[in-house]
């Protein structure tokens, strides 16, 4: 079939990038021709260039792609949709394809949508094209509710996790918790390079630095880790430049006593980014995907510090950098409201001790220490149970698999992890953010309608 993917344009991508690139990687592997575009409401648009290509890859998208900043879309690739003759244009283009994937559902509030409606106009198209919404977090009621203006157009949503399947009970869509789709046919389990003696002593995390994913829970656990402890750091965001900005860090990314009780009194008023640099925490900020496996095939553990009780109230909120670490036979180390959704770190998919080691989301920094050495000590037998464990679990995330569930999601046939698809109902909560945000923001005078 003929597909096609649609990015709306937005700041940060983060890990929707390698969502993308192993989708349609997954897709043209089932044998589907694929095509991917960034939709921007302007008149016209012009293609992106870079002097710096430092960290840049070519994708299975077939454009150049950095692991921060995003793709180098071409002109021909970033299609305008301001304006009766752009949507036209637009919907000629999009009615030559079966499936039209959208991996941004809806276009996001910030300044260069105010005013837009002309939006809505996209997802008219001929009844043939079947159309998939991808739900990336637990966001939706709150930061993009207005979904629901437009899910009569929409054939399926795919939920990448049960936060965000369970989140997506409040739309009329039917919907499917299929997993990030993932290269896993580069899992080392069965090779030498996977041999957990062999491996360094040490572990790497690999962020985008958002507050949720309390990235500064880790750091502050580094001087509590012993010295000899390979400590890396990769990746970066806002959250990075506040901890360690000269004059604008934040006055909780300082050591004190009440976010710290174990740190040395000499250390109060330090920056804790300072401290952890001073016990050789190494920070490498975005790396490509070819240096990030390099990295973590010499390891042991992939920490991954995120948690967040909002989306725990709803559902597990596993991050893709998990997946990762366990295709490079590293054991991951992850937060119970993170993971899942009680204080056991119970989840859905992955089960404390048996897919990952658990840290509380409350532990102290000296706690958090302790259970990194804990698992960077784990015997043979052990880590080689984990991650048997997990090469049974790799095989949701497989992406030609993912892709396939994708294909039958667009037609209505029961899939994914759970087997199954769901259809809610608009909840009046939605109904009222989504009217709010469409005649306050979005402004229906001044699209095309």
């Amino acid at each position: 079939m003929k597909i096609l993917i649609t990015m709306y344009g937005i700041n940060s991508p983060g890990g929707i990038i390698n969502h993308n690139e192993n989708l349609i990687a997954g897709l043209k592997m089932c044998g589907h021709e694929v095509d991917f575009v960034e939709l921007l409401w302007r008149e016209k648009t012009k293609g992106k260039t870079t002097k710096n290509t430092d960290n840049y890859e070519t994708g299975a998208s077939e454009m150049m792609v950095h692991q921060g900043k995003g793709w180098l879309f071409p002109k021909e690739k970033r299609i305008p949709y301001k304006g009766k003759q752009n949507i036209a244009r637009w919907k000629e283009f999009a009615n030559k394809f079966d499936v039209i994937i959208w991996q941004i559902p809806v276009p996001t509030k910030q300044k260069d949508n105010v005013g837009n409606m002309d939006w809505v106009e996209l997802y008219n198209l001929n009844d043939f094209v079947r159309q998939v919404a991808i739900i990336h977090d637990g966001n939706m009621r709150k930061s993009y509710p207005w979904i629901s203006y437009i899910s009569k157009h929409l054939n399926g949503l795919a939920c990448v996790h049960p936060c965000g399947y369970h989140g997506a009970e409040v739309l009329d869509v039917p919907r499917a918790l299929i997993l990030n789709p993932q290269d896993t046919s580069k899992a080392v389990f069965k090779e030498e390079s996977a041999s957990w003696n062999k491996r360094e002593k040490g572990f790497i995390s690999l962020q985008t630095f958002k507050g949720w994913k309390h990235v500064d829970d880790l750091v502050r656990a580094i001087p509590h880790m012993k010295q000899n402890t390979q400590k890396i750091m990769a990746g970066g965001g806002i959250e990075h430049n506040y901890l360690t900005s000269k004059d604008k860090c934040k006055p909780n990314y300082f050591c004190n006593s009440e976010s710290d009780p174990d740190i040395s009194s000499s250390n109060y008023g330090e920056k804790i980014w300072d401290l952890a640099c001073q016990n050789n925490m190494t920070w490498l900020g975005y790396i490509s995907q070819i240096e990030a496996r390099k990295r973590m095939g010499s390891l042991r553990c992939l920490i991954d510090p995120s948690w967040s009780v909002a989306y725990a109230k709803i559902g597990d909120h596993f991050n893709r950098v998990v997946v990762d670490g366990i295709i490079e036979g590293l054991i991951p180390i992850a937060r119970n409201f993170g993971i899942s959704t009680n204080e056991e770190g119970i989840g859905e998919v992955f089960k404390p001790n048996t897919n990952y080691i658990m840290v509380p989301h409350d532990a102290t920094p000296k706690e958090f220490a302790e259970t990194v050495e804990y698992t960077i000590n784990l015997s043979e037998e052990n880590a080689g149970f984990i991650h048997e464990q997990n090469r049974k679990l790799l095989q949701h995330f497989e992406r030609e698999r993912v892709a396939s569930d994708y294909v039958s999601l667009a037609f209505g046939v029961p899939t994914g992890f759970y087997n199954k698809l769901e259809t809610g109902v608009i909840s009046e909560q939605v109904r009222e953010k989504t009217e709010l945000t469409i005649n306050n923001f979005f402004n229906t005078q001044q699209g095309t309608q």
